[in-house]
């Protein structure tokens, strides 16, 4: 791997998430447990041999050191998640407790747990996400191509967070929103939206958090290479106290339809037309995106199927939709699906697409990069699906 520069390394995307507000750079012991009947004092505690150090740093040559304090320990592992980090990863124990590990990774997102003394934690230190509907830690690694989801000297937009009544489960929901540079500054103007859902282990944070789709949008649109747009994320999940999960899939639809949409054209200065909507998600967004929008083109003009694949028999009523070509080249301007190369479902996606290629469908888009179930992937794939929107 080759060497990193400091400018890359120490980028504010790398180091700073949701859950993580500012870059910890200091290698610190945590704070004591208190006293019985006092209270936990809050502060750090420095050990007397202190290094800057934080709890996941790129060094110079591209690897990445990844440092877990556990000094009662006997063994410790760091544990992937499969994929770019697949396995568990022995960590070396220090004089101070710190156990470490430098790790020869991929550029991208890195989800992952602890094994220690046999038992699955997670480091308090590192960033939290979800994976598979469980906490898990996380940390960015970056290459000399990272730049276009990190940081840059460009306009940026706005991340907003709305309330709005659910009619499936009467109950308050919330969305976060992407608003382009300008977009208080030009009050006349009307913008497309892309709603934009998260997988099944994750919520409408994910496309943010290690998403990075702001960031991808700002980078992206300073470059001219897509249009200005929104972007609205909502939890894929509408359970009643009374349906399970599969019911909870389902009901989205309702609430996107129904509830969701209105109140964002009612409230945003957003282009009312069919032609002006595009709907997308990755794995089980995926699947709803494609239920939604095959369902309803006289609402959606686009398709995002993002690690995904193409079974038609679990599109229910939108299944014939898929074999009436003439119809879908006259409504659905892209259907774009995606997987990373070692998805066991990436032939079978790639198959259905070329069929509908051969069927005389103009608009079936087929996108792989490096990579399997995970956010990187991810990453790849709304950046080639983004300039597609709205031209």
């Amino acid at each position: 791997m080759k060497p990193m520069t400091k400018e890359l390394r120490n980028n504010q995307a790398v180091n700073s998430t949701l859950l993580y507000f500012a870059p910890n750079f200091t290698r610190r012991k945590p704070a004591p447990a208190p006293e019985a009947g006092g209270r936990r004092r809050f502060g750090f505690s420095l050990p007397k041999t202190y290094t800057q150090l934080s709890p996941a740093k790129t060094l110079p040559n591209g690897k990445t050191r990844v440092t877990y304090y556990a000094p009662e320990a006997k063994e410790v592992f760091i544990c992937g998640g499969g994929g770019s980090m697949p396995g568990k990863y022995p960590m070396t124990r220090d004089e101070d407790g710190y156990w470490t590990a430098d790790l020869d990774l991929a550029p991208g997102v890195h989800v992952h747990r602890y094994l220690v003394d046999g038992a699955t934690v997670l480091n308090p230190q590192m960033p939290y996400s979800f994976s598979c509907g469980e906490p898990a830690n996380f940390f960015e690694t970056v290459g000399e191509d990272s730049a276009w989801y990190l940081m840059q000297d460009v306009a940026h937009g706005d991340l907003r967070m709305e309330y709005y009544r659910s009619s499936w489960t009467g109950r308050w929901k919330a969305c976060w929103i992407y608003t382009p540079a300008g977009y208080e500054e030009n009050p006349d103007k009307t913008y497309p939206v892309l709603y934009l859902q998260h997988g099944a282990g994750e919520d409408e944070t994910g496309w943010i958090d290690m998403g990075k789709v702001n960031l991808i949008l700002d980078n992206l649109i300073a470059a001219g290479s897509c249009r200005e747009m929104l972007v609205v994320m909502n939890s894929g999940w509408a359970i009643r106290d009374e349906s399970d999960n599969e019911a909870g899939i389902s009901g989205f639809a309702q609430e996107l339809l129904e509830d969701c949409i209105p109140f964002i054209e009612s409230n945003y200065r957003v282009k009312a037309q069919r032609e002006s909507r595009a709907m997308a998600g990755l794995s089980m967004g995926s699947f709803q995106a494609q239920q939604i929008v095959l369902s309803n083109l006289d609402k959606f003009a686009y398709l995002g199927a993002i690690i995904t694949w193409l079974d038609p028999m679990r599109q229910g009523e939108a299944a014939g939709v898929l074999q009436d070509i003439a119809l879908l080249n006259e409504k659905l301007k892209v259907f774009f699906a995606s997987n990373g190369d070692q998805e066991p479902q990436a032939p079978d996606t790639r198959a259905r697409i070329e069929a509908l290629q051969n069927a005389g469908y103009r608009n079936a888009v087929y996108f792989e990069c490096p990579g399997y179930h995970e956010l990187t992937v991810c990453r790849e794939s709304l950046r080639a699906f983004l300039p597609m929107l709205f031209q």
